[in-house]
């Protein structure tokens, strides 16, 4: 995918979900409105993405797993708690 297509797939997404890294630096293409999922690492818990989203006026919210390991039963549980709450 090019640069092009990807800053666009950003722009028209509504929700982004991603792992604590480089990737979600795209994040700065978002539209306000945008709701960001981070899975993060509560052991290597970094703000970056959390002050990108504050300074773009996205809706934030981290996955925070204990540990190195992302067990994906316990991301898909986290996500959907999180889903709930937002009356999603």
């Amino acid at each position: 995918m090019t640069m092009k297509e990807q800053v666009k797939h950003i722009q028209d997404a509504s929700v982004i979900i991603g792992a604590h890294g480089a990737g979600l630096t795209h994040i700065v293409s978002a539209t306000p409105k945008t709701v960001i999922f981070e899975i993060i690492s509560s052991q290597f818990r970094r703000p970056h993405f959390q002050l990108i989203a504050q300074w773009k006026g996205l809706e934030y919210h981290a996955i925070n797993l204990d540990g190195s390991y992302a067990n994906p039963t316990v991301v898909i549980n986290k996500l959907s708690n999180i889903m709930r709450s937002l009356g999603c």
